[in-house]
Order: structure tokens, then C-alpha cells, then sequence
């Protein structure tokens, strides 16, 4: 306000006082007072921006799960999903152009939807634009009706005359109100309709088709902004995850036994994998046995330095073939896997399972294993994730391969 009445001031001054004759210094008066004016203006305007910039998202939007800070998320390859949830910025763009579609398309109600899979589709904002309010907006629908034919076509799709005679969009299966024109917008990353633009309205021939144009650039513009995104955090992830690759070499390097880098090397594992159980297994020189040397996680009768037959289970499997291993469901299949003997009974509650050889020159000396309680928690994306850092361990194992006669070392 003071800065306001300040601006008024200095116009009435540069306009009706007149201190100085007509000359040089009256000029320089004059501009002066200018000059302070559009200071004023243009400082008054930054302070506007910057508290809109500082002003919370929409009440509307659907919380899609914490905010924590980006940097503290450490993936190789970005998905839409995880980029709602943890980037305001992609959520407020999205916001941004719902609310720049809806101007020119005058609608009673609108949507932005994620779609999910298949047949799911996340509520990630509602608005209503008129008296015909959706009562409680669900958090999720099935894909259906229009929705499901907008998936398959890809393209916009304006309809102005609905057939109420078969229910067509089911965000109103319980409400009075009764859509009539229809106004979808498929955002398409990676050829795939990921995000929807949905517009509705009571009123027939209510969207314009000549508008369609400019959607269409809304549209692109959005896919853009969204995938440059996608991009950027994908490749954070990457540097992020090579940082903490050099950190676990500087780490191992560091370690003066062998018994000292396993046990780094687990806990760095544990940090970047989920895992209800890690176990590391070390062969026996010159045997058909190996060792476990470290648990970390559920116990069970197969705790630390208890020996099995690498020709017996999932976790000898993987050492005498020397292949990784990957399990996405235990239950699912006719028969029982061991883990370690053939005389096991139960998988103690474990439903997925992963083992990667541990390897140094061609040669197989031990095994990591990650089981989980949850089943397709480890897929072949997480195989050739966890493949970097048992590098790094093998190549520190082959340093010090000296301690390998040593059943345990000090």
C-alpha cells in the first residue's frame, strides 16, 4: 500500500510541480522522477511473482504420497508416477495448462487423471467450474466408457451430444448431475496415453471444435515439458547412484580384511535395495561347500557360517551355474525351491528372491542373495541395477585374495 501511495505521489510531482525553470535541470528532474517510477512499478510486480511462485499448490490435488526432497531419491530411470510425487513443479505445470484449457472451454466440471494401468485411473486433480458439483470425487476409477475408447483412440475427442442412454463416464454413477458434451485430451509420453486432460458439461454442442488446434499444442507442449523432466531426474539418478558407487569403492578399498568389506558391502546393499533377508555366501577353497558369512535381516536355522552344498537350492544354483537368479513369485509354480539344502520344508514366508555370483576373473567364489516377504519385488531391472555394485565388492575381494584360505578373518 505505502508503495502504491508513493507511485501517485511521484506522478503528481513529475507532472503538476514545477521546481525547477524549463532547462537542463528541470529535465534532469523530470527524469529522474521517471525513472524512480518505473523502479517502483517493476520492483512492485517482482514481489507479486515471487509470492505467487511461493503460494501452496490447489487444495484439489489428490495426495499421490510424500514430498521429500528429490535429491534423497536415488533411481536410475524415472517413471510419471514417482515424478508427481515428488516434483511440485511438474504437478503445478500440469495445473497450469488444466486451468488454460479450461478458460477457453468453458466447462461445469474437470479432470487430470494418471493413468495407473490398464484399468485404473489416479484422480490427480478436480475442479468444478459451475453449480453442478461432484459431491465426493473419488481418488480412483476403473477406465471405462469414453475414458477406455480416448486410451485405445490417442487422439482429442470432443463430443457435444452423449447418448444417456448407456453411462459413458462413470465419475457420475451416484450424482443428479448428467453430463452432455465431452472434452478429452490424451497427454502422450513415450507413445503412451499416461495423462489425461477431461473436460465435461451439461450443456450440449458446449465445446468448440475449432478449438481443437490450439488443444493440440497445449497437449504437445505438456508431453514435452513432462518428458524433459522425466529426463532430468532419470539422469540425476544416474550421477547419484555413481556418486555413491565411488563412495562404497572408497569405502571397500579402505577395508584391511575381508570380514571388514563384507560387512560394508552389506550395509550399502541394504540401504539401496529393499530386502526383508540379504545373506552373503563365500565357497570353500577347493570344496563343493560354501559359507554363509553375513545376514542381514529375518532369521532363520540358516544364519552366519552355516555351510550347504552348492549343489543343493537356489543360492548353490547360482553359484555352481554362475548365473544370476530371479525369482518374482516362490509360490507360483508346482513344486517347493530350496534355498540352501534339499531337505528344507518351507520358504520361511519369503516370496521373492534374487542371487547374483559374486565373481572375480571369470572365477565364482560366492553368491549375494535378497529375498523379500512381498512377491515381484525383484525383477530384471534390479538385476542389472545390483550388477555395479557387486563389481565393485569382487573387484576389492580379488585385492585381497590372500584372506580367502582363511575360514574367518580378524
Amino acid at each position: 500500500m505505502i508503495r502504491f501511495i508513493t507511485i501517485i505521489i511521484l506522478i503528481f510531482l513529475g507532472i503538476f510541480v514545477r521546481p525547477f525553470s524549463p532547462g537542463v535541470i528541470d529535465f534532469i528532474y523530470r527524469f529522474l522522477d521517471f525513472i524512480l517510477i518505473i523502479y517502483l512499478l517493476f520492483n512492485s510486480r517482482l514481489l507479486a511473482a515471487n509470492r505467487k511462485d511461493e503460494s501452496p499448490l490447489a487444495e484439489a490435488v489428490t495426495n499421490l504420497g510424500p514430498k521429500i526432497n528429490l535429491e534423497d531419491q536415488v533411481q536410475q530411470e524415472w517413471h510419471l508416477k514417482e515424478l508427481l510425487v515428488y516434483d511440485e513443479r511438474s504437478i503445478r505445470y500440469l495445473i497450469d495448462q488444466f486451468e488454460v484449457i479450461a478458460s477457453m472451454a468453458f466447462p461445469d466440471n474437470g479432470w487430470i487423471f494418471l493413468k495407473q494401468d490398464q484399468e485404473l485411473l489416479k484422480n490427480i486433480h478436480y475442479k468444478n467450474f459451475s453449480k453442478f458439483n461432484l459431491s465426493s470425487p473419488q481418488e480412483e476409477y476403473q477406465q471405462l466408457g469414453l475414458m477406455q475408447i480416448l486410451d485405445e483412440k490417442k487422439t482429442i475427442m470432443i463430443e457435444n451430444n452423449l447418448n444417456q442412454e448407456k453411462q459413458l463416464l462413470n465419475f457420475y454413477s451416484n450424482e443428479k448431475y448428467v453430463p452432455n458434451s465431452f472434452l478429452g485430451i490424451p497427454v502422450l509420453i513415450a507413445g503412451e496415453a499416461s495423462l489425461f486432460f477431461i473436460f465435461d458439461a451439461a450443456q450440449k454442442e458446449n465445446f468448440n471444435v475449432a478449438d481443437q488446434p490450439l488443444f493440440e499444442k497445449i497437449r504437445d507442449n505438456t508431453a514435452l515439458f513432462m518428458l524433459n523432466r522425466l529426463k532430468a531426474y532419470s539422469l540425476l539418478g544416474t550421477l547419484k547412484i555413481k556418486e555413491k558407487l565411488m563412495k562404497l569403492a572408497i569405502e571397500l578399498n579402505s577395508s584391511k580384511t575381508i570380514t571388514q568389506a563384507i560387512e560394508k558391502f552389506a550395509q550399502a546393499m541394504v540401504n539401496q535395495f529393499e530386502a526383508s533377508r540379504l545373506t552373503i555366501s563365500l565357497c570353500k577353497p577347493n570344496s563343493n561347500v560354501a559359507t554363509i558369512r553375513k545376514v542381514i535381516g529375518q532369521v532363520d536355522e540358516f544364519g552366519e557360517n552355516t555351510e550347504f552344498p552348492v549343489d543343493e537350492g537356489l543360492t548353490g544354483w547360482v553359484i555352481s551355474k554362475q548365473k544370476p537368479y530371479v525369482i518374482e513369485n516362490l509360490e507360483k509354480g508346482e513344486y517347493f525351491i530350496p534355498r540352501y539344502t534339499k531337505n528344507e520344508k518351507t520358504n520361511y514366508g519369503f516370496r521373492s528372491f534374487l542371487g547374483v555370483p559374486l565373481a572375480v576373473e571369470g572365477r565364482v567364489y560366492g553368491a549375494l542373495t535378497l529375498e523379500h516377504s512381498s512377491p515381484y519385488k525383484y525383477s530384471l531391472a534390479t538385476l542389472n541395477d545390483i550388477k555395479d555394485w557387486t563389481q565393485i565388492f569382487s573387484s576389492t575381494f580379488g585385492r585381497q585374495s590372500s584372506e580367502l584360505s582363511k575360514p574367518v578373518d580378524v
